[in-house]
């Protein structure tokens, strides 16, 4: 999920010079080489790797300053001068720098964007390394490259502004920090922009409607609401679809339970939750039913594929704008607070197994699943999850689900989403 917010990042003004370091093996520092002809040892570019398999986006290297100051904080967190150090030599490159990519790397290492695991804010979501975190997304959001986006990007495609003002609040929320969460979201929210290509009154350059409703890209003109009531499931075929046929549902994911490891369930998410376990089978993924779908599931998979896309032809915003998985989460799990891409994605949830004592929390309302009922809501709205209460494992069915009011004329004037192209004739 997180490639989806991320775009490529390296210091282009030391691409040469970064030519010649070879990727650190492991997390604390493989054997350093030498830089041939000279004997001297090159500075490590970064702390976490592709090689060693601690990043989540393969097109991405998340190179930075302060790796060694860095690296022996980690290696001893209860040590008072490795962290001043770390800490002293982060708030100078803050303080400093200017340079677009090393604001932005320096972003999403310090917010834990890219590693598989907490890191920075692994003991506490709040403590000095996130608050210098989000300055640097502050610092950023300033930077004339990331305001250029409001023209050289449109409004279907990921914007840095809007990306990383969500990034940030969420941050803040899920420190405890609301007051300061508020203030940002209200400076994001009133920003204009007069440009070469494109003009906006205040509040019209990030158009959130909603404390909690902060999704980095935002179709206008679609209908907003936490909770779809069933009043409004005329619109979303696929709800009353899913409770009328959940027996055969039920019946093929308990058969999946009782083989895991070759029912295709993988770890779903992980960088959103410390401790238990959140894991998922994908069913239907990138306009595509998977392997696992047919052969597991194949009896739900044929309802599915009379079913999706639901609007065949239209472009989508982002990986996930329809997506189905199973998903289980066992008891003790807490899922931080966190929001999706876009703003015309809609989750369906079905209750499955399990369902006792597990919380949703959309927009800070509480909800629970039921057996074979349905919760719609929309995903780019602020939630979490938790299964802390839960007497077993909860299963689920989701279902992302393209919001109904999507047409044709969304796309007028846009040559591609963040996703994919827009077809000539609807642009």
């Amino acid at each position: 999920m997180r490639c989806a917010l991320v775009l490529y990042a390296f210091w282009s003004q030391r691409a040469a010079a970064f030519d010649l370091l070879k990727t650190i093996g492991s997390f604390f520092g493989a054997k350093d080489e030498t830089i041939e002809g000279t004997g001297e040892t090159p500075a490590p570019y970064a702390l976490f790797t592709h090689e060693a398999g601690q990043l989540h986006c393969d097109d991405r290297t998340l190179r930075h300053p302060c790796v060694l100051e860095l690296k022996a904080f980690l290696e001893d967190k209860n040590d008072t001068a490795k962290r001043t150090h770390a800490l002293s030599c982060v708030k100078q490159v803050m303080e400093t720098s200017q340079d677009y990519w090393e604001l932005k790397n320096m972003t999403h290492l310090l917010l834990d964007l890219d590693t598989k695991d907490h890191v920075f804010d692994k003991e506490s979501r709040d403590n000095e390394f996130i608050t210098a975190g989000i300055g640097f997304a502050k610092k950023l959001m300033a930077h004339p490259d990331c305001l250029q986006e409001f023209d050289t990007k449109g409004e279907l495609e990921c914007r840095c502004v809007p990306l990383y003002g969500k990034v940030s609040t969420l941050k803040l929320k899920n420190a405890g920090k609301y007051d300061e969460a508020q203030q940002l979201f209200q400076q994001v929210r009133q920003m204009g922009w007069e440009g070469q290509q494109r003009h906006y009154a205040p509040g019209e350059a990030v158009p959130w409607d909603n404390f909690h409703h902060t999704p980095q890209i935002w179709v206008r003109g679609l209908r907003s609401m936490t909770i779809w009531p069933r009043e409004t499931w005329k619109d979303l075929p696929i709800c009353s679809l899913l409770e009328e046929h959940f027996p055969t549902i039920q019946e093929e994911t308990a058969r999946a339970m009782a083989d895991e490891a070759a029912s295709g369930f993988e770890d779903a998410y992980r960088f959103l939750y410390e401790k238990g376990e959140w894991n998922r089978v994908l069913l239907y993924h990138g306009r595509k039913f998977t392997d696992e779908c047919d052969r597991i599931f194949p009896k739900t998979c044929a309802l599915l594929r009379q079913w999706l896309p639901s609007k065949p032809g239209l472009p989508w915003t982002s990986d996930q704008n329809e997506q189905v998985m199973v998903i289980k989460m066992k008891q003790g799990t807490d899922v931080e607070t966190h929001s999706g891409p876009s703003n015309n994605i809609l989750n369906i949830h079905l209750g499955i197994s399990g369902l006792e004592g597990a919380k949703l929390f959309v927009a800070n309302e509480s909800y629970h699943w039921e057996e074979g009922k349905v919760i719609a809501w929309d995903g780019s709205y602020d939630h979490r999850v938790h299964c802390l209460d839960c007497k077993e494992t909860r299963v689920i069915m989701m279902v992302r689900y393209m919001h109904p009011d999507m047409a044709p004329e969304h796309y007028k004037g846009h040559q591609r989403t963040h996703f994919e192209e827009i077809p000539l004739e609807m642009q």
